[in-house]
């Protein structure tokens, strides 16, 4: 027996994600599939990289590898493996791992290994995602150099039974195709499996580092998995206050509320589905378990902060954290006055809700792009396809997000936002391809949008979506009546003033559209894309050339939509700015090559008061610019 040598050892630790659940339905099929994973594909990846199977161990297996290099690339090869077995799996009956990889000493006993490596790449391996791989800093630093896989930095992260944080990353399975090992290597791993090289003393150099890996495998009587934490999913704790300081705790109650009631709005994507449950109070801040609490109320996040009085009002302080990991993931201050904290209307704490879900949405939208496309639930699709489409500005990029939503109906037929956002990509494309059939755009948002409202008449992104629809059919008064319902559901949504004012643009009244404007900035006054591009055009058919360039100025700094440019070159020409004319035009035909004014014509439909405002304003400006008319 040797007992307590010890060895630097890389360690891999993988639990088999949603087995349990699986094995409650079908105890025989579930261990069957199982042993084909083993036998198919991940016993073979584990001979093919030198390693060796140490034991099993209850729930696990414990593996060891020649190379901490070894031990990723086995991982990942065996994760890419399982996600092409599980393409064509429903999602409830796929048996997914999570892998953990750590570097460290391991304590010897005969065949069996044991000590902080081990754990800790027990403990990395529960932040992983199912299908994904988490490491250690150490591995992560032993390997940057040799392999070219991207690893995402998730911080220090506090777990069970370690005392010091351990930083953890998450390895992109995307980033790198693995590559078998040459002939030399597999020479190598038989030397390095032979018996002298496993039993070493105590302070003998190492010449190249052993590797262990582990895939778990649940206990047959664990409980079945619940279901996923909904996309967008929040748990908002009371704010805290200081002790005695009545006036604060009743601002703390106050915001708390407002938070509550604001975070939800719905948007093209679907809202923030957010949980409030007063009997969490925090005490005194960090007291909560954040995990325990993920678990019980089924959420991603967890929303906790605490106010402070002063005398220029109110200091907010509030942290957004990861149930999964109990990490932060992201924190923000602001100073509010005490009448804005007692009212939901208030610019201010608008614009704090607005950068509180920015903020949840770009963490989610992160995490669903990371994983592997046959993973995401129908939701979390839509998440993408919204992701995908803001970043990816262009006809391939929309024809992707397209396909995603689509698959998305496929999944939920009925899934308002995927209707909604579905409507929306449909609308981007046809102003982003001139080419793309118009009749054919406006009948599918049609469809989409009257599905839209039907199953859910409360939901201001179907109700706008729907105004967009009834425009794009020449529907104007109706178009402009969906709009206002979209208004009456969220009147602070800045982006629904932006789509009524663009709405009277194609309707021949610029007039009115700047009234709605000028509304819409007095809510933000930092406006945006869609609303200055909105002014943009309502100037120009107004004949007010001066104020169309620096609303066209000001929309192209925030988007780079061809369609401003082509306002810009017409305002500038109008203008006799022959220079600045023909820089617009040439970044219209760098996107659009080929561009021409009957293009325009038939982008999009205008009532006839704008056809002739469009003439004399627009058309004619562009003439002087320099496009061609056919």
């Amino acid at each position: 027996m040797v007992r307590d040598q010890r060895r630097l050892a890389a360690v891999v630790s993988a639990d088999v994600a949603g087995y349990s659940r699986l094995m409650g339905l079908d105890d025989s099929d579930t261990l069957a599939r199982l042993k084909a994973h083993r036998r198919e594909l991940i016993d073979p990846k584990i001979a093919e990289y030198g390693g060796r199977i140490v034991k099993t161990i209850g729930d696990g297996l414990l593996l060891e590898f020649p190379s901490v290099v070894d031990a990723v690339r086995c991982a990942v090869d065996v994760q890419r493996g399982m996600a092409e077995r599980n393409a064509d799996v429903p999602p409830e009956q796929r048996i997914e791992f999570r892998i953990g990889i750590n570097v460290g000493d391991i304590i010897i006993d005969d065949d069996d290994i044991f000590g902080d490596g081990v754990n800790v790449a027990a403990r990395v391996q529960a932040l992983a995602e199912p299908g994904g791989i988490c490491t250690s800093k150490v591995v992560r630093d032993q390997v940057l150099d040799k392999l070219n896989f991207t690893f995402e930095d998730l911080g220090a992260q506090q777990v069970k039974n370690i005392a010091r944080p351990v930083e953890v990353y998450r390895v992109d399975l995307g980033s790198e195709t693995s590559k078998a090992p040459r002939s030399g290597r597999r020479r190598w791993h038989r030397l390095t499996r032979a018996a002298g090289w496993r039993w070493l003393t105590a302070g003998v150099t190492i010449i190249g580092i052993a590797s262990v890996a582990m895939w778990a495998m649940p206990r047959l009587w664990k409980p079945a998995a619940g279901p996923a934490p909904t996309v967008l999913s929040v748990a908002i704790l009371p704010l805290t206050s200081a002790r005695g300081d009545e006036e604060a705790a009743h601002l703390a109650e106050t915001l708390t509320r407002n938070l509550t009631t604001e975070l939800p709005h719905k948007r093209e994507f679907g809202s923030v589905y957010v949980v409030s449950d007063s009997s969490l109070s925090t005490g005194a801040i960090g007291t909560v378990d954040t995990r325990e609490v993920g678990r019980r109320l089924n959420v991603r996040y967890v929303l906790e902060g605490d106010v402070v009085r002063g005398s220029a009002g109110i200091t907010v302080n509030l942290r957004l954290v990861d149930t999964s990991t109990a990490g932060q993931v992201w924190a923000e201050q602001d100073t509010l006055p005490n009448a804005d904290v007692a009212t939901e209307s208030s610019a201010p704490l608008r614009h704090l809700v607005g950068r509180l879900q920015t903020a949840i949405i770009g963490i989610e939208g992160r995490r669903v792009t990371a994983m592997l496309l046959p993973s995401l639930s129908a939701r979390e699709l839509v998440l993408r396809a919204f992701e995908l489409g803001g970043t990816e500005r262009s006809v391939a990029g929309l024809a992707a997000a397209g396909k995603l939503v689509d698959e998305a109906l496929r999944l939920e037929p009925d899934l308002v936002p995927a209707l909604v956002l579905r409507a929306a990509i449909f609308n981007d494309q046809g102003d982003m391809d001139p080419h793309l059939d118009r009749g054919y755009v406006a009948r599918e948002q049609d469809q989409l949008t009257t599905r839209a409202v039907r199953l859910d008449s409360n939901d201001p992104a179907a109700w706008n979506w729907r105004g967009v629809a009834l425009a794009n059919l020449g529907r104007w008064d109706a178009a402009l009546d969906a709009n206002a319902l979209a208004i009456k559901l969220d009147p602070y949504h800045r982006r629904w003033q932006s789509f009524r004012s663009d709405i009277m643009v194609h309707a021949g009244r610029p007039a009115e559209a700047l009234k709605v404007i000028d509304r819409a900035l007095a809510l933000d006054p930092s406006g945006s894309e869609t609303l200055w591009d909105a002014a943009c055009s309502a100037h120009l058919l107004a004949g007010q050339n001066e104020p169309a360039i620096a609303a066209c100025e000001k929309a192209s700094g925030l988007s780079n939509d061809w369609s401003i440019h082509v306002v810009l070159a017409a305002a500038y020409a109008n203008q006799g700015n022959m220079t600045k004319a023909n820089a617009a035009r040439a970044e219209v035909l760098r996107t659009v090559p080929g561009f021409t004014i009957a293009q325009l014509r038939d982008k999009s439909p205008v009532s006839p008061e704008a056809e002739k405002l469009a003439e004399k304003y627009l058309y004619e400006g562009l003439r002087k610019a320099g496009f061609q008319e056919q």
